[in-house]
């Protein structure tokens, strides 16, 4: 093969991945804009929020570069999505009944900055890492070692690393860290029936609005 054909073949392969560079551009920088307390930065964030949530949607089954290829984003169809929302909401009212009756907070932040993060861009880090990553890393190790796939045990250690990983939060209580690892196992039992990290995504931002919600309607504090 010549330079100029191998150097063609390159820059092909290199602009298939443009969609798996946007994406973690977008959700990088609109985390960090909505991060920010100048509201026109946030302005901007909630900006690069809705053209992620569009790259995201239209690239679901097509991420197959930079490291996508191990986070299982494919697409989920509209009943994936009724059980993924139904799941969700009903977990975190549930959530919000536990809090009630043990008086405790359910640990919601103000701002319509703080709203966007928890209801989008944070479920899609989180579960990205959580239930894409690691759940992929799980189940590979489980292959290796047993020669079948153990999908309770990946659902379960992925959920503990899920609560380990929220720990360390200033004022976390026993009782969060149980809700934690409640909605982590959630989480898994969801990506793994819809065999689809979106699924995960949609139950944990689903989670996060009834949380909010419970908090506007003076149910929590």
């Amino acid at each position: 093969m010549s330079n100029r054909h191998r150097a063609l073949r390159i820059l092909s392969g290199n602009a298939l991945r443009w969609k798996e560079l946007l994406f973690w551009t977008l959700l990088l920088a609109a985390f960090q804009s909505l991060e920010s307390a100048q509201l026109r930065r946030q302005i901007t964030g909630a900006l690069e929020t809705i053209a992620f949530v569009a790259l995201a949607t239209s690239a679901a089954g097509n991420l197959e570069g930079l490291g996508l290829e191990f986070i299982c984003w494919k697409p989920i169809g509209c009943r994936g999505a009724a059980v993924s929302i139904a799941s969700g909401t009903s977990a975190g009212w549930l959530v919000v009944m536990i809090a009630l009756l043990s008086r405790q907070a359910v640990g919601v932040d103000s701002g319509w900055n703080k709203i966007v993060l928890a209801v989008v861009l944070g479920p899609v880090v989180e579960e990205v890492v959580f239930r894409g990553y690691c759940m992929t890393a799980v189940l590979h190790l489980t292959r290796v070692r047993t020669g079948a796939r153990r999908n309770w045990v990946a659902v379960c250690a992925v959920a503990l690393i899920f609560m380990v990983a929220h720990s360390g939060r200033l004022g976390v209580t026993p009782v969060q860290l149980c809700c934690i690892a409640g909605t982590g196992t959630l989480y898994g039992i969801i990506r793994i029936r819809q065999q689809s990290t979106i699924a995960a995504v949609l139950a944990h931002g689903c989670y996060n609005l009834a949380l909010y919600a419970a908090f506007w309607i003076g149910l929590s504090v």
